[in-house]
């Protein structure tokens, strides 16, 4: 008999007993609209009609595999993706940690990839779906000068001076969730944009923040926003899932940031290495001696030999041009 030894599996991560879901986890965000699909459709176009102030009589959630295999171009998985009844694609990104001064060129990207989808091949310029683009900030978005508290921006094409829009084929809105809490509105004050906002932002399992609470108690859409919580809660695979998700996007941050450090070090490095070779060349050309040279310097002896060949190649240069000339 042949035993057959079998392979040893890598054990996924298990999630904490004390791990919280948190709805600005983009995995968490995104579940929580798909989690249940009856439910998720609801807040989808409750979510969209309290941003956009749209009047939306269907909301069907599309994939988000955006780009087919072979597709030359940067790689997108989208959050929320959903087409409108009346016609309208709308996609929601939750953005938690990402670099604040890519968001701008990220979002024109996300959209004008959302245009190009293949549903939209062929037709006439005027038949085009139109889209939105929405980026929901788990940070502060650069402000404006001259409105520091605004907290919802709406972009389209438009006419610099003019601000005459040019289409409405393409719209994008970034939300910054902390500032409108930083406000600090009295419920009564908040939108209905803002109440979504405060609830992603602020929802936990234990309902500790009093608008939360609030929230939960008096709206049947957070109510039910609520009950998906809590059965994604409860369930040890979407635990699990969502905290393998957060610890890699953790480990991709630690790599790019210990990525940039080596590259500035390096960059520092390089930059004392040619001032230390610029100060020998001049030490050289005033005659000094090499012992002198190496102890102001620290080049080594064959770093110094270098410079020497280099030195007398750039006099015999110039010597034979002089000869030439005359």
């Amino acid at each position: 008999m042949t035993l057959i030894k079998a392979k040893k599996q890598r054990s996924k991560p298990q999630a904490p007993s004390n791990y919280k879901l948190r709805c600005t986890n983009d995995f968490v965000f995104k579940s929580l609209m798909t989690y249940d699909p009856k439910i998720g459709k609801r807040l989808v176009k409750d979510l969209t009609e309290s941003i956009r102030d749209y009047v939306v009589d269907k909301v069907d959630l599309t994939s988000t595999e955006l780009l087919t295999e072979g597709f030359q171009a940067k790689d997108i998985r989208l959050d929320i993706c959903a087409r409108l009844t009346p016609d309208r694609l709308i996609d929601f990104e939750m953005q938690c940690g990402s670099n604040k001064m890519e968001i701008p060129n990220r979002s024109a990207y996300y959209a004008a990839t959302l245009v190009n989808r293949p549903d939209n091949k062929g037709l006439a310029y005027t038949a085009l779906t139109p889209v939105d683009q929405l980026f929901l900030l788990d940070f502060d978005f650069p402000a404006k000068a001259d409105q520091p508290e605004k907290a919802i921006h709406v972009y389209q094409l438009a006419e610099i001076l003019d601000h005459d829009i040019l289409t409405n084929l393409i719209s994008v809105v970034i939300i910054e969730m902390k500032k409108i809490i930083q406000m600090n509105h009295s419920y009564e004050e908040l939108s209905r944009a803002e109440k979504w906002c405060w609830f992603l932002e602020r929802y936990d399992e234990e309902h500790s923040d009093s608008v939360v609470v609030r929230l939960v108690e008096e709206d049947e859409i957070f109510k039910e926003a609520d009950s998906v919580m809590k059965r994604m809660s409860s369930d040890p695979a979407m635990r699990d899932a969502a905290f393998e998700h957060n610890r890699r996007m953790m480990d991709m941050a630690q790599l790019r940031y210990e990525g940039k450090q080596e590259g500035l070090a390096e960059g520092i490095e390089k930059g004392i290495e040619k001032q230390r070779l610029e100060t020998a060349r001049e030490m050289l050309r005033n005659h000094c001696n090499d012992q002198l040279i190496q102890l102001c310097t620290k080049i080594s002896l064959q770093q110094l030999e270098q410079l020497k060949k280099e030195i007398v190649s750039g006099f015999s240069q110039t010597e034979d041009y002089s000869e030439q000339s005359h």
